[in-house]
């Protein structure tokens, strides 16, 4: 039996009523994750409502209980408990989120490095490979069949979040329950199209756009790349369709951290942090209030772009330094 659970059963079997809430801007397996639980506490009977500040992106709208999400919560509407799924930080859930008032107890699952135990129950585990992995072994634990449609949106999270199980928390308990997965129903082929090979052709034009703005640094161990809002306004781009494209940065022969600056609003940009493994960027991301993993992290930063880029590289540069002066 795993016992990490146990509190976490209790607040389940004594309650009925549940939020399950992810971070702002969700990707594969806050989406995965949030709408496998879901689905899962339906199937024990209980009054679930999976909640997304923002839209799911439209590459996981195939994804089954897609439409049980939510964009909308009252702030008088109230909880037995809140499930907090793959979130490192309260304030990233929302601020739909922050105006309700009776949530109940806060049942946070995660494997962030950086999360900061915001709840009142914290299943925090920096060795599993996503929050969908979590997920599968809460349902273990209490029991919970997990059927097809469960197993594509768990298989969405495992699947996204160890980058196609090309990156280091690709650990043999990552294949070993993505192939549980696929045994109970989830297509590799299926999603694999869905989530890499249905891309609108504005993205790919988007992209070209992106990759002019490529610059080196550091005698080319740092890449960067900027959006700015008139580009994405120019292809009437949502965010979520540029998820990805700091990775053509990392992927360079020397590189060892890539950015991608993205501005969000005038004076403001998210900065995504990617390493291939000799820098911890979840520190670096930290230093300027973001988190997230030793090699995919993120952070907000307002200044102008030249300040920003500065800011950001220089303490990468610092990185590198200190990295060589250890070795």
């Amino acid at each position: 039996m795993d016992k990490r659970f146990d509190k976490v059963l209790e607040e389940i079997n004594k309650g009925n009523k549940f939020l399950i809430v992810s971070h702002v801007n969700p990707e594969g397996d806050a989406v995965g994750s949030t709408i496998g639980l879901a689905l899962a506490l339906k199937e024990l009977g209980k009054d679930v409502t999976p909640y997304l500040e923002d839209q799911v992106p439209a590459v996981y709208s195939f994804l089954p209980g897609v439409d049980l999400v939510t964009n909308k919560v009252e702030s008088d509407d109230w909880y037995d408990a809140v499930f907090a799924v793959d979130c490192g930080k309260m304030e990233r859930l929302g601020k739909g989120f922050e105006k309700i008032v009776n949530r109940g107890i806060i049942i946070n699952i995660d494997h962030h490095t950086t999360n900061d135990h915001f709840g009142d129950i914290n299943i925090i585990e920096p060795n599993a490979c996503a929050a969908g992995e979590l997920i599968y072994d809460l349902l273990n634990a209490a029991s919970i069949k997990i059927t097809r449609d469960i197993a594509v949106n768990l298989y969405v999270a495992i699947h996204t979040d160890t980058g196609s199980f090309k990156y280091s928390a690709s650990t043999p308990e990552a294949f070993r329950k993505a192939g549980e997965l696929v045994a109970l129903g989830a297509d590799p082929w299926e999603i694999s199209q869905h989530v890499y090979e249905s891309y609108p052709l504005k993205r790919i034009k988007l992209l070209i756009h992106v990759l002019e703005t490529l610059e080196l640094a550091d005698g080319g161990k740092i890449a960067s790349m900027v959006i700015t809002r008139n580009l994405l306004n120019r292809f009437q781009a949502k965010d979520d369709l540029v998820e990805g494209f700091v990775n053509y940065a990392r992927a360079i022969e020397g590189v060892e951290v890539a950015l991608l600056f993205k501005e969000t609003d005038a004076g403001k940009y998210k900065v995504s942090f990617r390493s291939k493994g000799n820098i911890n960027v979840a520190d670096v991301a930290s230093s300027f209030g973001g988190g997230g993993h030793v090699n995919a992290s993120g952070c907000n930063i307002r200044g102008s772009l030249e300040l920003v880029k500065e800011q950001v590289i220089g303490a990468i540069e610092g990185s590198i330094r200190s990295k060589r002066l250890a070795n």
